[in-house]
């Protein structure tokens, strides 16, 4: 199944070229390293594959039966919210399904409650609640009513790491997800938890990050930014190195 084709795309910043003419597809179960030169255009590329950035040339194509999850240099949050709200705030079924059992238990409506136990049943999202305290618990978070504007820049990577696990455990479709350097400001501990969840993570990957071992044991396909186009190769990033 294919999930993005990316057809000749060009991007420049004044007079610097980052890429030009690159043309690659994501297909159902890649585990993409994306790898190229520090400034040569590796988070603008994935940019460009969110819409959040506009190519000065070619297509993006996104299947649109497919969940795009990005977790992003930069995590956007309203400080006001707590984390369990902001754990709360996940676009997805199971999450819903959650929240409406919530609901349910506190309206003492024989019909909502009956209803939102099917919709649990239906989701498969009975551990989902234990799973998010335990992500949460593992990157060393344990006040959940915290407000999230009080935290360290460390503490939000930590708190949107667990999101991103609760996320990708809750999806039941075709998912994808894109991460733009997901090491940065967590500790080893933490980058740990991370890589096991990638390596037993079951949708797709695209992958820009500087720490080996994670491109090592996470994907099985790379491709880097180069000048001269894209180098797109089926294999770990150990056997790509050697291959270089």
């Amino acid at each position: 199944m294919n999930y993005i084709s990316a057809e000749n795309l060009t991007k420049s910043y004044g007079l610097k070229v980052l890429f030009e003419n690159i043309s690659f597809n994501v297909n159902e179960g890649d585990k993409i390293a994306i790898v190229a030169k520090n400034g040569s255009g590796k988070s603008t590329l994935l940019k460009i594959l969110m819409g959040k950035e506009i190519a000065d040339s070619g297509t993006v194509v996104i299947n649109k039966d497919i969940q795009v999850v990005l977790f992003d240099q930069e995590i956007a949050f309203a400080p006001e919210l707590s984390i369990e709200e902001f754990m709360m705030t996940l676009d997805s079924a199971p999450i819903l399904a959650l929240k409406n059992y919530h609901a349910a238990l506190l309206s003492n409506d024989a019909d909502k409650m009956e209803a939102a136990i099917a919709e649990m049943e239906n989701q498969k999202a009975w551990d989902l609640e234990n799973e998010m305290k335990q992500f949460l618990s593992q990157l060393k978070i344990s006040d959940t009513s915290a407000k999230m504007g009080k935290l360290s820049g460390g503490e939000v990577k930590r708190v949107a790491l667990a999101k991103l696990l609760t996320e990708t455990r809750a999806q039941h479709t075709h998912t994808l997800l894109i991460m733009d350097e997901p090491t940065n400001h967590l500790d080893l501990e933490s980058i740990t938890t991370l890589n096991n969840s990638l390596v037993n993570f079951k949708g797709t990957i695209l992958l820009a990050s500087h720490d080996h071992e994670m491109l090592q044991t996470v994907c099985n396909r790379v491709i880097e930014l180069t000048p001269n186009g894209v180098i797109d190769r089926d294999m770990t990033y150990d056997e790509y190195l050697s291959d270089k």
